[in-house]
């Protein structure tokens, strides 16, 4: 497995990289994109007006709270 500077290291639950390529390619394409859209959507909440500290706290809860949701009723 060869990784660009620009890609991230997961793990999995028992702490070990994750070597596929293809996996490691949908997570690192996933975190770009939310990335990306994180950035707009506070570029937009700066723009009209939002405390920066304030948005940032609420993105931490807001990922603090996620859940595995898949399966689940």
């Amino acid at each position: 497995m060869s990784i660009n500077k620009n890609q991230l290291l997961w793990y999995s639950k028992d702490k070990e990289i994750i070597s596929c390529d293809e996996t490691n390619k949908v997570l690192n394409e996933n975190y770009e994109e939310l990335k990306t859209l994180l950035q707009n959507i506070f570029d937009d909440a700066v723009l009209i007006g939002c405390d920066e500290k304030d948005f940032k706290k609420k993105i931490r809860i807001l990922i603090d709270d996620l859940n595995f949701s898949l399966g689940k009723k």
